[in-house]
C-alpha cells in the first residue's frame, strides 16, 4: 500500500459529493481511502457506502473532533504515506501522485504541503504551506493572494495543513499522533512543529493542486471556533517553543501581551465567554501542558537557532501608543 487517504467528516454530505469523486479519479494506484465519520446525521455514511463501496468508513457515534478522527484513521491505515484531506475539497486528478513523488524524492522531509486554491476562485491561493510567528499566531502562506508564478516554485516550508497534506508514517512513529486535546484547529501546526523539532523538514509541492472551501464545517459554530483557536494557540506556544525562542526579543512577554489583547478583542466581538473558557482551560491544565513540553523539548534534535530562523518575528505596537513597537 503506497498511501492512505484519510478524510474526517461531520455532516459534510454536500461537500463529499464533490470531494469523493475527485478522490476516486486519482491517477495514482495502490491507495486506500478511509473516511472517518464523526457521528453525521445527514446520510453521509449511506452515500459513501452506496457510491464508493471500496472506501472504508469508520463510523463514530458522536463528533470526537478532527484530531481524534484522524488518529483513528491512521491506526486503521496501511499506507507508507498518510494523506489528510478535508471533506470540503476537490482534488486535481494527479494531486496525490505529485504529493507522493515529492515525498519519495526528498528523504529528509516528513510532510508535504499541497497548493490549495480557493474553491470558488481557482486563481486565488488558500494555502501553500503554513507559518507560525513568535507569539503563536499561525496561518496559511499566500492566503487570499492571486496565484502567480512565484507560487509554482517547490521548496521547504515549516507547516503543512492537515486539510490537504502528506505525512510520512515515520513522523507519527517518532513524534506521536495528533494531540487529541486540540480537538480541532492547530493540531496540524502542533504536529509539524513537533516534527521539525525532531529533525524532519516540510516541503511544498505546487503541482499537487487541491481546491478548498475553507472552514466550511467550523463556521457553523463560531463561538466554539474562537475558543479553540485561542486556546490551541496558547497550548502550542507552551508545548513547542524552545526556551531560546521564548527569550529572544522578549517573545515570552509579547505572547503575554497578545494573550491579553486577544481577550479584549474577543470580548469586543461578543466572544468574551469563549476567551474566558480558553484561559480557564490553560490555567487548569498547565501541569499537563508542562509535562508535554518537557517530553517534547527533551527529545529535540535540532538547534534552537534553526527553529528561530523559521519563525516569523512579531512586533507589538501597543495600539499605536508606542509606534516603533517592541
Amino acid at each position: 500500500m503506497v498511501a492512505s487517504i484519510i478524510i474526517p467528516s461531520w455532516n459534510g454530505l454536500k461537500h463529499l459529493r464533490k470531494c469523493l469523486p475527485s478522490i476516486s479519479s486519482q491517477t495514482l494506484r495502490g491507495v486506500e481511502v478511509i473516511v472517518v465519520d464523526n457521528g453525521s446525521e445527514d446520510s453521509s455514511v449511506s452515500y459513501i457506502k452506496k457510491s464508493f463501496p471500496k472506501f472504508k468508513v469508520i463510523e463514530l457515534s458522536e463528533n470526537l473532533g478532527f484530531a481524534k478522527a484522524v488518529n483513528l484513521g491512521i491506526k486503521e491505515s496501511h499506507g507508507k504515506y498518510i494523506i489528510l484531506i478535508n471533506n470540503d475539497t476537490k482534488l486535481q486528478e494527479k494531486a496525490i501522485e505529485y504529493l507522493v513523488k515529492a515525498a519519495n524524492n526528498h528523504p529528509e522531509i516528513g510532510f508535504v504541503a499541497s497548493k490549495m486554491l480557493n474553491f470558488f476562485k481557482s486563481g486565488v491561493i488558500n494555502a501553500v504551506g503554513g507559518y507560525i510567528d513568535a507569539v503563536g499566531h499561525a496561518n496559511n502562506l499566500g492566503m487570499g493572494v492571486k496565484d502567480t508564478k512565484r507560487f509554482n516554485k517547490a521548496g521547504y516550508v515549516f507547516i503543512a495543513t492537515g486539510g490537504g497534506g502528506l505525512f510520512k508514517r515515520e513522523v507519527f512513529d517518532k513524534v506521536g499522533l495528533f494531540d487529541e486535546d486540540y480537538f480541532a484547529y492547530m493540531e496540524d501546526v502542533d504536529l509539524c512543529f513537533r516534527a521539525q523539532l525532531a529533525g524532519f523538514k516540510g516541503w511544498y509541492e505546487p503541482k499537487a493542486i487541491i481546491y478548498h472551501v475553507h472552514k466550511a464545517t467550523s463556521s457553523r459554530n463560531p463561538a466554539f471556533l474562537e475558543y479553540l483557536q485561542f486556546r490551541n494557540m496558547t497550548m502550542t506556544v507552551i508545548k513547542n517553543f524552545p526556551r531560546n525562542l521564548l527569550l529572544r526579543d522578549w517573545n515570552w512577554f509579547k505572547a503575554f501581551l497578545v494573550n491579553i489583547n486577544t481577550v479584549r478583542f474577543l470580548a469586543s466581538e461578543g466572544y468574551l465567554l469563549s476567551a474566558l473558557k480558553a484561559e480557564w482551560y490553560i490555567l487548569t491544565n498547565i501541569r499537563k501542558l508542562l509535562q508535554k513540553r518537557k517530553k517534547i523539548q527533551n527529545s529535540k534534535k535540532v538547534p534552537d537557532q534553526y527553529i528561530i530562523e523559521n519563525i516569523l518575528p512579531k512586533k507589538i505596537t501597543f495600539f499605536g501608543f508606542l509606534k516603533p513597537g517592541i
